[in-house]
């Protein structure tokens, strides 16, 4: 399907009551038409069953599902990962709003072999001044990597990178609530010595006692360390 086939496509199944109301969910969000999900990931199969190369070489995505879908086939298309990671770096500078960063880095399915280059490549972006890279840096880690043997690496990089973008904190408080549910002892001697801002601490505090999977006493134990 060619580029200009999508964009026709897309038109065709505009639903304007689903636009509206994912504009109140993601008002960052610029040139919506107002697909469903489904209906996106449907058509980014399509692609990726014909020439998906040619698609991604020739695509310049201007409404946001174009984004999205040229995201989905970036992350699920078979190809090495080489090639995959140099698509990723094209497409990451694009992002401008969180779902488009939070739909992308779901669906990349890293093979656990693969996981040490992953890891090396989103690590680039931790000096970056740009608010959607730095989330996709922390939620491509809050997807893959909340794994015991990059606890320590995550927490010296939650508390390196400085930012004051909201996009940026609210992916940091959300990253940390998602450890305290699998590692709960790092996660409470992380907040009991954290370097963060005061928001992204009682963020990532009110985060994890909003889960189902702590128990009542944790919470009301992480309602004690509230700044």
């Amino acid at each position: 399907m060619p580029p200009e086939e999508l964009q026709s496509r897309l038109l065709d199944l505009q639903d304007v009551g689903y636009r509206e109301f994912h504009l109140k969910t993601c008002p960052q969000a610029k040139h919506v038409i107002g697909v469903r999900v489904p209906e996106q990931r449907k058509l980014a199969r399509e692609i990726i069953k014909g020439d998906f190369w040619q698609f991604l070489d020739t695509v310049q995505p201007y409404y946001y599902e174009e984004l999205l879908i040229t995201g989905i086939v970036i992350t699920t298309a078979p190809m090495g990962l080489t090639e995959r990671l140099d698509y990723t770096a094209w497409f990451v500078p694009q992002i401008s709003n969180w779902a488009v960063c939070d739909t992308f880095c779901a669906s990349f399915k890293p093979k656990p072999q693969d996981l040490s280059t992953l890891w090396d490549f989103i690590l680039q972006y931790r000096s970056s001044i740009h608010e959607y890279e730095l989330r996709f840096m922390f939620v491509m880690i809050l997807d893959h990597f909340i794994l015991s043997e990059y606890l320590l690496q995550i927490f010296a990089l939650l508390d390196e990178v400085k930012s004051d973008k909201y996009y940026v904190e609210m992916a940091k408080a959300w990253l940390i609530a998602e450890i305290f549910t699998k590692f709960r002892d790092a996660a409470l001697d992380y907040l009991q010595r954290d370097q963060l801002s005061v928001f992204a601490h009682n963020k990532a505090i009110q985060k994890a006692r909003e889960s189902r999977r702590i128990s009542e006493t944790d919470k009301q134990l992480l309602l004690s360390m509230k700044l």
